[in-house]
């Protein structure tokens, strides 16, 4: 058992990380800066997860439950537990996961589809590290059986919570690409979906029929094939977005021509890489700078980019291909 314990605490959090290196990497064309991913892996780590807790416990304890599991408790509590751990405690935990969303839909750095999986999936996995670390520890006198528990909650479990969120968080970011001001009917359907699926997945798991549970992982599989095409579609839309963003940066002669390519292709030298991260600045600065309302506001995105097209211009010219 101590092993186990000593286990628990890097197998709960490496791969969170790991999954999110991997999300944060694929975003390649305007990837978020490092403190704002942060705040959401520590939000669903932290804040999230303590008030699930909180919350799920007081119903549980309302309900007459506390204490019980699903494989003992008596007949006539079992449903009673079962609604609670299967319908309430998703749409208890999707609320408060989704909550950080108040604070960052505010900030200029989330502006579209791509960035609400982004964040999104960060919080999903950030409330999955701490869930699965409970978990870990609380099955660790357990003789069989732990690490089937490790792989499929931190393959499905943790998968689970990262989609669910990033359903929310991405009707939220294409509600700010496409509108600018995010309309209040986007987190209704980004919610919705959302708690769908987590009340979903914990019907699966909870059922005692082999069907439903190979059911339940299917559709998590299913689901996260969704979100890869979604990604992979906003990947495309800001492809088209930057390239017309950039082409008319040259027209007004503030980039070469010639840069208008280098975000999406191979970097030759570090100066290359420099300059195809500033035009991507620039091409999101200008979306940004569109989807702003206060004179304040606007007026600090065109510092921004008047410094960033400055910089490009102060940099030494690409050798020529």
């Amino acid at each position: 058992m101590g092993y186990k314990i000593l286990l628990a605490f890097p197998l709960a959090i490496i791969p969170m990380l790991l999954f999110i290196y991997v999300v944060r990497r694929l975003d390649k064309y305007d990837p978020e800066p490092l403190w704002l991913v942060t705040f959401h892996f520590l939000w669903g780590a932290l804040i999230a997860v303590s008030g699930a807790a909180l919350i799920n416990g007081q119903i549980q304890e309302w309900l007459g439950v506390t204490g019980l599991s699903l494989t003992d408790a008596p007949a006539e509590q079992r449903t009673i537990l079962l609604v609670s751990v299967a319908l309430l405690g998703p749409i208890v935990e999707e609320l408060l996961k989704a909550s950080v969303f108040s604070i960052t839909t505010n900030l200029r750095e989330f502006n579209n589809l791509t960035d609400g999986i982004v964040y999104g999936s960060t919080v999903g996995f950030g409330f999955a590290m701490s869930e699965n670390l409970i978990y870990f520890i609380e099955h660790a006198a357990a003789d069989e059986g732990w690490i089937q528990l490790v792989l499929y909650r931190t393959f499905f479990s943790a998968t689970m919570h990262a989609l669910s969120s990033s359903v929310f968080a991405a009707f939220l970011g294409y509600g700010r690409w496409q509108y600018g001001d995010i309309p209040k009917r986007m987190a209704l359907y980004g919610i919705i979906p959302a708690i769908v699926l987590h009340i979903g997945w914990n019907y699966f798991v909870t059922s005692t029929s082999y069907t439903v549970n190979v059911f339940g992982f299917l559709f998590v599989i299913a689901a996260f094939i969704g979100m890869c095409v979604a990604f992979a579609r906003s990947m495309r839309y800001e492809y088209i977005r930057i390239r017309t963003e950039l082409e008319q940066e040259a027209q007004i002669g503030t980039i070469p021509e010639a840069y208008i390519d280098l975000p999406f292709r191979e970097h030759r030298s570090a100066d290359e890489y420099l300059i195809a991260l500033l035009c991507s600045q620039i091409a999101f600065e200008r979306i940004t700078n569109r989807q702003l309302r206060t004179p304040h506001q606007i007026e600090r995105s065109n510092k921004i980019l008047e410094a960033l097209r400055n910089k490009i211009k102060s940099m030494p010219p690409l050798p020529r291909t």
